[in-house]
């Protein structure tokens, strides 16, 4: 690895999308065109980390063929295998464990914090969601990754949903999970493949995550939310980096979302049954 993956560049100074387009390219540049598991807005890793830029890190894993999907909200309808995938990555969050704890971004979390689980043949992931931030991980048979923060709003959201993770089989295609929040307003959201085919998320307290049903999502894929009368009340590109499509004001006027200079909107509330 050269020195430049060692000590990239800062990218705190630089736009979001600027900043994803760099590390994505990093990324390509390390390892090629081999298939794999890209892992989305991991801020520690346990294993296999290739670059760090600006205190994200990034992790790609070989991809696997087993097409079982499974999405679990909370820890009551997790299978033994999503189960094990919680202890797996609240192990990896100890001490003294490869990139473990303690370190700034971690939050303690535990099994009762567990929102939701999905699982994708051998690939796994667990978000953890408490009053003081969350933590995201990922699974398999090579090793857990995982990251997270301290939520820095917690009570408001980047509009209707707020991603915190996933993962997609190639740099911008193939199947993908998804993960994060969502506020009241949205009744169903979607995600738009961008070749007519769609997948449903399961929405529970506050939470959602999505497991695409086959390998088509395209470099087009959008998440369109829904309310309850079915109108589209928010739409917003997944692979285009984690470029907000506004900035977002709290109701003191406040930016706490996005970059001034866009159109902001009011940031949605997040109030789940904690």
């Amino acid at each position: 690895m050269n020195d430049l993956l060692k000590r990239p560049p800062a990218e705190r100074d630089l736009p979001p999308a600027r900043a994803a387009r760099i590390r994505t390219h990093l990324l390509a540049t390390a390892r090629g065109s081999r298939p794999r598991v890209h892992r989305r807005r991991l801020l520690i890793v346990a294993t296999a980390v290739l670059a760090v830029i600006g205190g994200v890190a990034v992790v790609a894993m070989v991809g696997r063929t087993d097409p079982t999907q499974v999405v679990a909200m909370g820890t009551t309808q997790s299978d033994p295998m999503l189960r094990n995938a919680v202890s797996a990555c609240l192990k990896s969050m100890e001490p003294n464990q490869p990139g473990g704890a303690p370190q700034p971004k971690f939050v303690a979390v535990s099994a009762s914090d567990v929102a939701l689980a999905y699982r994708r043949g051998e690939v796994m992931g667990v978000l953890f969601l408490n009053p003081t931030g969350y933590m995201e991980c990922s699974v398999t048979p090579d090793g857990a990754g995982v990251g997270g923060e301290a939520w820095p709003h917690r009570d408001w959201l980047p509009g209707p949903i707020q991603v915190l993770g996933g993962t997609s089989s190639e740099e911008d295609h193939g199947w993908v999970s998804i993960t994060g929040r969502v506020s009241p307003r949205v009744n169903r959201l979607v995600l738009e493949h961008g070749n007519g085919e769609t997948t449903t998320a399961l929405i529970d307290n506050g939470a959602f995550g999505l497991v695409s049903r086959d390998d088509t999502v395209t470099a087009n894929a959008e998440l369109v939310s829904y309310d309850a009368a079915g109108h589209e009340i928010d739409r917003r590109s997944y692979f285009q980096g984690w470029q907000l499509p506004h900035c977002y004001t709290d109701p003191h006027g406040t930016i706490i979302y996005g970059e001034p200079g866009q159109q902001c909107l009011p940031a949605d509330p997040w109030t789940p049954q904690d």
